[in-house]
């Protein structure tokens, strides 16, 4: 398994400077780099590009947008081992609808956060390798690093595109799933191959949904699952912290690390099992950053949202020492819910979308995460 942090070195967007130097604070707690190589640059922009032809244009107002996303998504994905340390959840569709001008969308995609089988899909290399394309995915799911990867997007596709596309790519047929080679096995031959790493070895395309494995395993683990994630109590107490959610990553908290030699003071006093970090986009005037930690129990929840709130704020950013959490937003509400603590912000009018991401991938938030003993 690859490390957390060159996977995630792939994945990024550059962090904004300063964007806002008040700082408001809430009285109370409620009682309830490194990032951008080129190749992944010119993915993301090839993607925007791809998304700027569909969508609806409907405002999110005016749509029936899901208002549980996350719950969603996590339902989609089997209770598996391999999944449980890295997940990806995004709805592109209410993206689109928040955004039905091209240019606003570009930016706006930018917080989106693709997993290794879409991460390409904007470019014309991935439609031809794989039959792929980013602007027929609604949303989608996905879970593991390789070489023990899971995907599963919803939208409306073309299963004979698909499999043509992967037949002239090496693929071979076995009933209704498209294979090449081993099980986390990697095509190192191609540009896609390589890109995708071990994440579209199983193919299993139908016209509403694509699945797509690193192994025959997890793809059959999709099929009828007996439990999934979603039924899991961290899992479902961070999605019913975060939701709704336009696009989020759920990580083991362990693999929250600060970049190397950085001064990192710790804010909290208690060890979170999970953390899931996300924005809620719904315009360039309304995107909010939500960060949702999940603790043993509700005692240590409202404990340490009690000490974030208070020192949120003037608390550097480990990988940026210039910057506070204050410069980045004005006002970080903190509510503890159950077993959960929510870290919220609006960004400012225009802000990165993509920001959040950067938090987690400079290792930020480490700031928020004590090592269990």
């Amino acid at each position: 398994m690859s490390s957390f942090r060159s996977r995630m070195g792939r994945s990024g967007v550059p962090a904004g400077g300063p964007m806002n130097r008040g700082v408001s604070r809430r009285a109370a707690v409620p009682r309830r780099a490194r990032l951008t190589g080129p190749a992944f640059l010119a993915s993301v922009l090839l993607a925007v590009a791809a998304c700027d032809g569909g969508g609806s244009s409907e405002s999110p107002e005016s749509a029936g947008s899901p208002d549980r996303p996350l719950a969603e998504g996590l339902a989609l994905l089997p209770d598996e081992p391999e999944l449980r340390r890295h997940l990806l959840v995004s709805d592109l569709e209410r993206l689109r609808r928040a955004y039905p001008e091209p240019k606003e969308r570009r930016a706006a995609f930018l917080g989106v956060w693709l997993p290794d089988a879409l991460v390409g899909a904007g470019d014309s290399l991935w439609r031809k390798s794989f039959g792929l394309r980013l602007d027929e995915v609604s949303s989608f799911a996905s879970a593991g690093f390789h070489p023990a990867e899971l995907t599963v997007a919803e939208g409306e596709f073309s299963p004979a595109r698909i499999r043509r596309a992967l037949k002239r790519s090496g693929y071979r047929a076995a009933r209704r799933i498209m294979m090449r080679g081993a099980d986390g096995s990697i095509d190192a031959s191609t540009a896609a191959g390589r890109l995708s790493l071990s994440a579209l070895n199983r193919v299993r395309p139908s016209p509403t949904r694509v699945t797509a494995a690193s192994t025959s395993e997890l793809l059959r683990a999709t099929k009828s699952p007996s439990t999934t994630l979603a039924a899991d109590r961290d899992f479902a107490a961070a999605a019913d912290a975060l939701d709704p959610i336009t696009s989020a990553v759920l990580l083991d908290a362990n693999l929250i690390q600060p970049p190397s030699g950085a001064p990192t003071p710790i804010i909290t006093a208690f060890p979170a099992g999970l953390l899931a970090v996300g924005v809620d986009d719904r315009g360039p005037l309304r995107r909010t950053i939500k960060v949702a930690l999940v603790y043993e129990n509700s005692d240590q929840a409202r404990a340490d949202a009690e000490l974030i709130e208070r020192d949120l704020p003037s608390t550097r950013l480990p990988g940026a020492p210039s910057t506070t959490f204050a410069d980045l937003a004005p006002e970080w509400r903190v509510d503890a819910h159950d077993r959960a603590v929510v870290v919220s912000a609006l960004l400012p009018p225009y802000g990165n979308p993509g920001i959040w991401r950067s938090l987690v991938d400079r290792g930020d938030l480490a700031v928020l995460v004590r090592p269990g003993g």
